[in-house]
């Protein structure tokens, strides 16, 4: 039986084993103490308190630094002084300085430009930009001046504001070529250029409605009609002689007079009358003449349609090529009226209009003599003189077109085709004194005269 005292004895031992192993954890494992530091032996420190410590040493020295560099950072980022060279003066500005800034801080004065329309014209005094700005010799525009920061060692230039443009709209089109005459005087009518589109810009103020051209995408160009004498090189003396209205039933003697003088002509022929006389047209041309157009029934082409235009010359282009084989776009206007709006309504089908500057006359049958006459005064090289196959009685001209051949010859003048002229002169390209070209496929005709 046990004793109060046994028990008494082993409840205090089992308390001091317990008090013996307060703040130990895993004590055969090298864990750490966990107790209360009034437990543990004298001079003896907890493993926690010694990282802890060690945390402070290293975090403060740490953080002092990153003050210091963050300090540093705001300092050369915002505060820093720097030099910079202003209207031509050295300055110490801090970085970062604006250019609104710098004029207050220089007490820069400058005046502002006008608020224009597109095409330049003052809408408001003084509503333009306040100031211009460049930098490094180089020219900003408002916007990015206003937002540029001073970074040190610009040669910075502020003036006088620029002018504002009235808001637009822009819209891309197709400008057709113009219609423009080169010269008013001269025998000779032909296409010096031919039309292109312009690809372009057209800005359209939204205040002033006022438009200007802006980006242009192809250049294009008018169409031009040059007008002009022919002037031979070389101190040539020619002379063409040209018979209108036929072909007729004067055309095989007026071949026979050219080929007993050995004298080549040109006939300018009506294509009713070259599909009413397909054998003397030929003739034409077998006889080594030239042939041309006269219209087809010899309209004033002045007062005619667009369209009347355009098939008075194509038919009788398709006439004289049907009977003769030779194409041309060569083309006489009857009574010699040929306008620049009638040039407009061609569409392009013809290339050259031959005037004279030598008139015979005949038409009023004046008596042989008198075509002479007419036909030989006044003559210069280049001309070119009229007679008529066609359109009523030739007999006067029949008996009058040896002595004028005569007459001229003793004088030292050739007779040349119409072709053969116009080679004459270099200022003619080649493709105008071959009267048979036709407009390139590139080209666009005009819609309007310039």
């Amino acid at each position: 039986m046990t004793s109060s005292n046994d028990k008494k004895d082993r409840f205090e031992r089992k308390g001091k084993r317990e008090d013996s192993n307060i703040g130990l954890v895993g004590r055969g494992s090298g864990f750490i103490p966990t107790g209360d530091a009034s437990t543990m032996p004298e001079g003896t420190e907890r493993r926690g308190s010694r990282g802890r410590r060690f945390v402070v040493r290293t975090l403060v020295p740490l953080l002092v630094l990153a003050v210091l560099l963050g300090g540093g950072f705001v300092w050369w980022t915002q505060l820093r002084p720097v030099q910079v060279t202003v209207n031509g003066t050295l300055q110490s500005v801090t970085v970062g300085t604006t250019i609104d800034q710098l004029k207050s801080d220089e007490g820069i004065q400058t005046s502002p430009g006008n608020y224009v329309s597109v095409s330049g014209n003052i809408l408001a005094e003084g509503e333009g930009y306040p100031y211009s700005v460049s930098v490094n010799d180089k020219d900003m525009d408002y916007d990015a001046a206003r937002a540029y920061k001073v970074a040190g060692g610009e040669r910075i230039t502020v003036g006088d504001g620029g002018d504002r443009t009235e808001p637009y709209t822009t819209e891309t089109v197709n400008q057709p070529p113009k219609l423009l005459m080169d010269g008013n005087v001269g025998a000779i009518n032909y296409i010096s250029q031919w039309g292109s589109t312009t690809v372009k810009d057209v800005l359209t103020g939204q205040e002033s409605g006022e438009q200007v051209d802006g980006t242009v995408y192809e250049q294009g160009q008018d169409c031009v009609v040059t007008v002009k004498d022919v002037e031979p090189s070389d101190d040539q003396k020619l002379v063409a002689l040209t018979f209108d209205d036929g072909p007729s039933e004067y055309t095989p003697q007026y071949l026979q007079i050219l080929q007993d003088k050995g004298v080549k002509a040109t006939f300018f022929c009506l294509g009713k009358e070259v599909d009413a006389h397909p054998d003397e047209a030929k003739a034409i041309v077998d006889a080594g003449c030239q042939i041309c157009s006269h219209s087809y029934d010899h309209p004033d082409l002045r007062y005619a349609e667009p369209q009347t235009v355009v098939d008075q010359l194509t038919s009788s282009f398709s006439s004289i090529e049907n009977a003769t084989g030779k194409k041309t776009t060569a083309f006489r206007p009857p009574y010699g009226s040929f306008t620049q709006r009638t040039w407009l309504n061609t569409q392009g089908v013809a290339t050259v209009a031959v005037r004279w500057d030598i008139d015979t006359e005949d038409w009023k049958q004046p008596g042989a003599d008198q075509i002479v006459s007419a036909a030989c005064s006044n003559v210069h090289s280049g001309s070119i003189i009229l007679m008529h196959d066609g359109g009523g009685p030739r007999d006067q001209d029949v008996e009058a077109l040896p002595q004028i051949i005569d007459t001229l010859q003793s004088q030292g003048y050739t007779f040349v085709t119409i072709s053969e002229l116009l080679a004459s002169d270099d200022s003619f390209p080649d493709y105008v004194a071959s009267c048979d070209s036709t407009m390139p496929s590139s080209a666009v005709w005009p819609d309007e005269i310039g």
